[in-house]
Formats: C-alpha cells, structure tokens, sequence
C-alpha cells in the first residue's frame, strides 16, 4: 500500500508541478475554486499536493498555501451551492428525465441531506465527483445555507490539511 501511495504521490506532483511554477499560488488558487465550483477533471488534489511539496522545498510558505487553498476550495463550493439552490431542484425536476434523473432520486438525495448533510458534506470533500459536485448538490437538495458552509469549511481545512499539510510534512525528510 505505501509503494502504491508513494508512486501516485510522485506522479501528482510531476503533473502538477510545471503548473504550479508558471502560475504559483494563483494557480492553486483558480484550480481549486474551478473545481468546486464543479469542474469534475480539474486536478485539484495535484495542485495542493505539489504547493505542499514546493512549500516544503521553499517555493512557496506553507502559512499561504493552506490558507489559499482552503479559501478556494470552500469559496468555490458556496459558489455551487448558490446555483443548486436557485436552479437545482427546479431544473432537476424539469430537465431530470432527459438525463436519467427521476423525481424519486430527487426525494431520496433530499432525504440523505437531511438526514446526514454534515457527514456528506464533510466526507464527500474527499470523493471525487462528490467534492465537485456536493455544493450543486446540497443546495438543490435544500441543505441550508449555514449548515453547509460550516461543515464544507470543517472538510475543506481536513482535505487541504491531509493533502497540502501531508505533503509538506513528507517533503520535509526528502533530501535536496
């Protein structure tokens, strides 16, 4: 398992890293808003494990990559979740069939907010398409606003921390 963990960690960060050196932390910053705003093949995990990586090596500070980071990815799920909630459950409804979504799918998404928003929110930051997708998701769902922002900031610090913190931490004992 950690040779598996290791070699995914590495290609991440060789995909990612170019972008981080051409656009720094705006680049970061766009990718990981872009992406939760519900961009499904923006790379954002590669983009906060290389600004850890690149913090670590003192490209960057790790006291902004976190915090940037944390800001893009929650401000860009509040973004969704103000479109799912003007649009989403209407035009689910409406426009649902011609994608294979039935009301009844509807009802039972309703249902899982209610019953375990939180959890959802939370855990879903690190499940893709989930954390592309959960703040269109919540707020067609009529999660409310103030729970989804809370428990979408408490798993964005928990991702960017696992990612962005993990890699820096790693990074630390590589030579050179």
């Amino acid at each position: 398992m950690g040779h598996w963990f290791l070699a995914m960690l590495a290609h991440l960060i060789h995909a990612a890293t170019p972008v981080m050196h051409r656009y720094g932390l705006w680049g970061l910053v766009v990718i990981l808003f872009v992406e939760n705003l519900g961009v499904i093949f923006a790379p954002g995990e590669a983009v906060v494990v290389t600004a850890g990586f690149l913090a670590a090596k003192g490209a960057f500070g790790i006291g902004a990559v976190l915090p940037l980071a944390l800001i893009a990815c929650v401000s860009g799920g509040y973004v969704a979740y103000g479109l799912g909630a003007r649009y989403g459950h209407k035009g689910l409804l409406r426009y649902g069939k011609y994608v294979g979504v039935k009301p009844s799918m509807v009802d039972r998404v309703h249902e899982l907010f209610r019953s375990y928003g939180a959890v959802v929110v939370v855990v879903g930051r690190y499940i893709v398409p989930l954390r592309q997708l959960q703040g269109y998701i919540a707020g067609s769902a009529e999660m409310g606003f103030r729970p989804f922002a809370l428990w979408s900031a408490v798993g964005g610090a928990l991702w960017v921390g696992t990612w962005g913190g993990g890699a820096w931490w790693l990074a630390q004992s590589i030579p050179g």
